[in-house]
């Protein structure tokens, strides 16, 4: 299975669908709030060029923002 991380921001309503998405599909990820989390942050805007959340790494995809059809292309690779 594809190791996912996602950085979000606690009232970003697109990270609330993403994690939803993955909690209904039973998909592990790794949570980085960059509100609270610093080196999160610089890491998000490093690999990103940006500030915009959610930013979802699924592998060595980097997505901005929640595409849904992407990330299950994603998932199905790897099953």
């Amino acid at each position: 299975m594809v190791d996912i991380k996602i950085y979000t921001t606690p009232t970003c309503p697109y990270c609330l669908k993403a994690k939803d998405y993955f909690k209904k599909k039973g998909v592990q990820y790794k949570e980085c709030n960059v509100a609270q989390d610093k080196e999160a942050r610089e890491e998000m805007i490093r690999i990103s060029g940006g500030r915009s959340v959610p930013v979802i790494v699924a592998g060595e995809e980097v997505m901005i923002g929640f595409d849904q059809a992407r990330i299950e292309k994603i998932l199905e690779g790897q099953e």
